[in-house]
C-alpha cells in the first residue's frame, strides 16, 4: 500500500470514528438523561438473561437449600445447591435501593474487624467492615495512592514477552517490613477487553484484590500487551504494523506465559492460581483446553502451571446483546474495514481523551453512562462513591486486529461472534479423566488419571450477564465434564461487571474462592 492511500485511509477512518464516538456519546448522554429522570422503576436491574436455558443430562433427584449472613447488606444470602451438577445457585435478590451497613450497624449485628489471617483456612468471614465513610474520594488513576492508605504497596514489574511486547505486572506487598516472611500462594489476576488490572483493585477495601491479599494470599495483577501505555522492543518490532498486527491468540500465547512465568519464577513456586475476568477467562480457558495445539513448540503447557483456574464472568460463546444493540452491530459490520477502523490501535482517540482527563468527574460519568448505554450495566448493586473509581483503570491500547477476533462478521476468520465453537467445541470432553465412563470425542488433551491432575476449575456466572452466554458454558461441563474438575456458582441478579465492583462482591464471591480454593502441598512448594 501506498503511503498516500495509507495516509487516506487513516485520515479517512478517524473522521467515521470522531464522528462514531459523537454520537455514541450523545445518545448515551440522552439515554442517561430519559433513564435519571423518566424512567422511575423501584428497581433498574435488568433481569433478563441468554437465550440459552440450563439442560443437564443428569437430572439431579434433589436440591439443597441454605443461607448465610451477609455483612455488605441486610439480606442474607439464599443458596440453592445441586450436588450431583456440582452447581450452587444464588437466588438472592437485594433491593434496588440496598442498605449498606456502616460500621456502627455492622457492630449491631455483631461483625467485628478480624485481625489480618494469613492462613487462608481461617479466612471464613470478611477481613472489615463496611470502610466506605473512609475512603478516599479523590481520583487519582494511580492504584499506589490508594494502597498506601492501607499500608499496602506495590511493585511494578515490566516483563517482555517473547515476541516483544513490554507488558506490566503489578504485585502487592506489605508497606511495612514483616517481622516473619510469610509463604504465600501465589494468585495471579488478568483483566478483561479495554480495561487493566486495576479494574479487581479499584474498590479498594470492598475488592476482592484487598480481601485476598488480606486472606494470605500472594497477589499479582497482570497486564496485557500496550495496556495503560504501549511499549514494545524496538529491536523485534521495527515495522509499525507489526506493533498491532496481534489478536486474542498472541496474548494466550505470549503475554499469559510471560505472566505466569515471571510469578512462578519470582515466588518459587510450581504451580499459580489464576483469577480472570472476561477477556482473561477467553485467554485462560484457550490455554487450557488448546495448549497441545498453541504450545506446541514451547517448553511450557498452561495447564501443568496452574492449580486453580477461576473465571468470572467467563466470555466464552457470544450473547444475545451483540446482535440487539445498534452501536455494536455497527462495529461488528465496519471492524474489517481499513477505512472505518484502520488496521492499528482500535479507536485511539478514546486514549487520547483518557490522556488529557484521567482523574476526574466528568471521565469517569461519560465512561459510566457509555458503557452502560453500549452494554446495559448499570450501578445497581455497586457501592456509588467508588463508582467513580473503577473507572479510572481503563480503557487500554488494544489493536483492531483483536477487536476483529471479537466481533468480525467474516465466515472465513476465526472470531468469537462467529466462531467460538471451533475454539471451545461444546460437544467434545476437554479435560477427559481416564476411566471417567463417556461417548464423547475428547477434544485435544490427552486423558489423565484423576480430575486433581487439571486445575480446579470454578466459574462465577451472572444470570443477567447478556454480553455472553454463559447458561451454555454450564451446559457444556454438566454434561461433557466430569463434575469433579469443576464447580459453578450462578449467580441470580450479578451481570458482567458486578462480579467486580457489587457492594457484596466479598460475600458471594471473595468468600467461596478461599472456602473452595486447592493448595499445593508444602513438599511441592
Amino acid at each position: 500500500m501506498s503511503v498516500f492511500i495509507e495516509a487516506l485511509q487513516q485520515f479517512i477512518s478517524q473522521v467515521i470514528l470522531t464522528c462514531f464516538l459523537t454520537i455514541l456519546f450523545i445518545a448515551s448522554l440522552w439515554h442517561n438523561f430519559i433513564t435519571v429522570h423518566f424512567n422511575k422503576q423501584p428497581d433498574p436491574r435488568d433481569i433478563r438473561k441468554s437465550t440459552t436455558n440450563i439442560k443437564p443430562k443428569k437430572k439431579s433427584g434433589h436440591t439443597k437449600r441454605f443461607s448465610r449472613n451477609s455483612f455488605s447488606s441486610l439480606i442474607p444470602i439464599e443458596i440453592e445447591e445441586d450436588e450431583e451438577n456440582n452447581i450452587e445457585y444464588d437466588h438472592t435478590i437485594t433491593s434496588g435501593n440496598t442498605v449498606h451497613l456502616n460500621s456502627t450497624e455492622a457492630n449491631t449485628i455483631g461483625s467485628v474487624p478480624k485481625p489480618e489471617v494469613h492462613n487462608h483456612h481461617d479466612a471464613s468471614e470478611n477481613p472489615f467492615t463496611d470502610l466506605l465513610s473512609q475512603e478516599d474520594k479523590k481520583l487519582v488513576p494511580d492504584l499506589k495512592y490508594y494502597y498506601k492508605q492501607y499500608n499496602i504497596d506495590i511493585e511494578e514489574f515490566e516483563i517482555e514477552t517473547d515476541d516483544g511486547f513490554i507488558i506490566d505486572l503489578w504485585h502487592l506487598v506489605p508497606l511495612q517490613p514483616q517481622t516473619e516472611e510469610l509463604k504465600r500462594h501465589p494468585i495471579l489476576m488478568v483483566h478483561g477487553l479495554l480495561q487493566s488490572s486495576g479494574a479487581f483493585a479499584s474498590p479498594g477495601r470492598r475488592s476482592l484484590t484487598y480481601y485476598l491479599f488480606k486472606s494470605g494470599f500472594d497477589i499479582w495483577l497482570g497486564n496485557n500487551r500496550c495496556g495503560l501505555k504501549a511499549r514494545w522492543n524496538k529491536k523485534n518490532l521495527k515495522d509499525k504494523h507489526s506493533k498491532w498486527d496481534w489478536d486474542l491468540e498472541e496474548m494466550v500465547k505470549f503475554d499469559l506465559k510471560s505472566m505466569v512465568e515471571t510469578v512462578l519464577l519470582k515466588t518459587g513456586y510450581e504451580k499459580l492460581t489464576m483469577i480472570a475476568h472476561s477477556q482473561g477467562t477467553t485467554q485462560g480457558l484457550y490455554g487450557l483446553i488448546n495448549g497441545e495445539k498453541l504450545y506446541k513448540d514451547m517448553d511450557f503447557k498452561l495447564i501443568d502451571k496452574l492449580e486453580n483456574f477461576i473465571a468470572l464472568a467467563p466470555a466464552i460463546y457470544p450473547g444475545p446483546l451483540l446482535d440487539e444493540k445498534p452501536f455494536v452491530r455497527f462495529m461488528a459490520m465496519g471492524i474489517d474495514v481499513p477505512w472505518v477502523f484502520g488496521t492499528k490501535s482500535f479507536i485511539p482517540l478514546m486514549m487520547l481523551m483518557r490522556s488529557l482527563s484521567a482523574g476526574t468527574k466528568p471521565f469517569s460519568f461519560f465512561s459510566y453512562i457509555m458503557f452502560n448505554y453500549l452494554f446495559d450495566w448499570n450501578d445497581s448493586l455497586w457501592d456509588k462513591v467508588l463508582r467513580d473509581r473503577n473507572f479510572l483503570f481503563s480503557p487500554v491500547h488494544i489493536s483492531v486486529k483483536l477487536m476483529q477476533w471479537w466481533l468480525s462478521p467474516d465466515s472465513g476468520k476465526i472470531s468469537f461472534k462467529n466462531g467460538s465453537t471451533r475454539m471451545f467445541p461444546t460437544d467434545r470432553t476437554w479435560f477427559p479423566i481416564e476411566d471417567h465412563h463417556s461417548e464423547d470425542v475428547i477434544h485435544l488433551n490427552p486423558p489423565r488419571p484423576n480430575s486433581s491432575d487439571y486445575p480446579r476449575l470454578m466459574m462465577f456466572i451472572p444470570r443477567q450477564d447478556r454480553l455472553v452466554d454463559g447458561e451454555r458454558l454450564i451446559n457444556h461441563f454438566i454434561n461433557h465434564e466430569a463434575n469433579a474438575v469443576y464447580k459453578i456458582w450462578y449467580i441470580d441478579e450479578y451481570s458482567h461487571l458486578d462480579v467486580l465492583w457489587a457492594h457484596d462482591v466479598i460475600e458471594r464471591i471473595g468468600k467461596p474462592i478461599v472456602d473452595h480454593i486447592r493448595l499445593m502441598p508444602e513438599s511441592e512448594v
